[in-house]
């Protein structure tokens, strides 16, 4: 449920007092804001968290009573603290960044589509308003590593978790920015999920009747953008960067669904790993030849794949071209 804050007489907020701590999960850094502008308009909301399993929005992530909020759980604060999704993109494994160094160093052309390798990594930024009246962005970053992730995974299991690893790579970055920006904790008991949590931010008092003036104009001012009719310039805000060492939601993976995560964009043409498919060849070794198994040279390589899409030795170039 939603309600407006009251407020002193001095335009004082008192969060403590109208939301006590025993009774609820404060996600606010601000217990007392001194002095509210007359522009801003202070808004609570607070949100209830199911402790039923069955709902998941809570999992047990240690024993024997510590509780996490799982991805639908964080939507939900997100959404009732007036969080924005910013940018959402792909980025560059640790693995695929050393080997573009390398090669730029040797002065040979990076290889992507024989390479075997399957982690991923992917960013988010988030903008989440303050009862300052600023803005925050929080960046979240997580990487998977392939090889270490599926280790003790079956083949069935190893063979769902490729198809679905970079949506579940994006979903783990949010959690991880949702986590920072709401100052979430990691694990919570079942005594403290009972009692809802609250988030406030600050949004225009449309009372006002200079506020009201420019909500206008802001209105229409974004319908010109949307044609590309105007030109506006970018409010500077701070940014925190979420820590990497943030526990996310690693229990109950479920595909994210479009209204809570939005689509990739941007998404480098070297850094997308596909999943082998059934009819495909098995990948091997690009620094070797792929008819033979030679270890061959960088200028052979380059030839070989230049002209022939694959690395070849010259024996085996040869044989291909007389079959030709």
């Amino acid at each position: 449920m939603a309600n407006e804050m009251t407020r002193s007489s001095s335009n004082a907020l008192m969060l403590s007092e109208q939301y006590p701590e025993t009774k609820f999960n404060l996600l606010v850094p601000m217990k007392t804001v001194a002095e509210i502008a007359e522009i801003h308009k202070p808004v609570m909301n607070v949100v209830y968290i199911s402790t039923n399993e069955a709902d998941k929005e809570i999992y047990l992530q240690t024993k024997p009573d510590g509780w996490a909020l799982t991805k639908k759980a964080l939507t939900k604060l997100m959404r009732a603290a007036g969080i924005k999704v910013i940018k959402s993109e792909p980025m560059l494994p640790t693995k695929c960044e050393k080997c573009a160094a390398v090669n730029r160093g040797i002065g040979r052309p990076v290889n992507c589509g024989a390479c075997p390798n399957k982690d991923v990594k992917h960013q988010v930024i988030i903008s989440m308003p303050q009862l300052t009246g600023e803005n925050v962005q929080v960046v979240g970053t997580k990487e998977i590593l392939f090889d270490d992730v599926t280790a003790t995974m079956t083949a069935a299991q190893k063979a769902e978790f490729t198809k679905f690893r970079s949506e579940m790579c994006e979903t783990k970055a949010l959690n991880r920015a949702l986590r920072i920006a709401m100052q979430i904790k990691s694990t919570y008991t079942k005594a403290e999920l009972v009692k809802p949590f609250v988030v406030a931010y600050l949004v225009p008092n449309l009372d006002n009747p200079a506020v009201r003036s420019e909500a206008v104009k802001s209105f229409f001012g974004a319908a010109s953008e949307l044609y590309g009719v105007t030109d506006k310039a970018v409010t500077a805000q701070r940014t925190i960067v979420a820590d990497n060492e943030i526990e996310d939601d690693d229990t109950g993976y479920e595909p994210p669904q479009p209204e809570a995560i939005p689509e990739n964009v941007g998404r480098p043409a070297q850094a997308e790993v596909l999943p082998p498919q059934e009819d495909e060849e098995e990948v091997t070794d690009p620094t070797v030849c792929q008819m033979c198994g030679k270890k061959l040279s960088d200028g052979v390589i380059n030839y070989s794949i230049r002209n022939y899409g694959k690395p070849y030795c010259m024996s085996c170039q040869k044989k291909i071209q007389n079959n030709g």
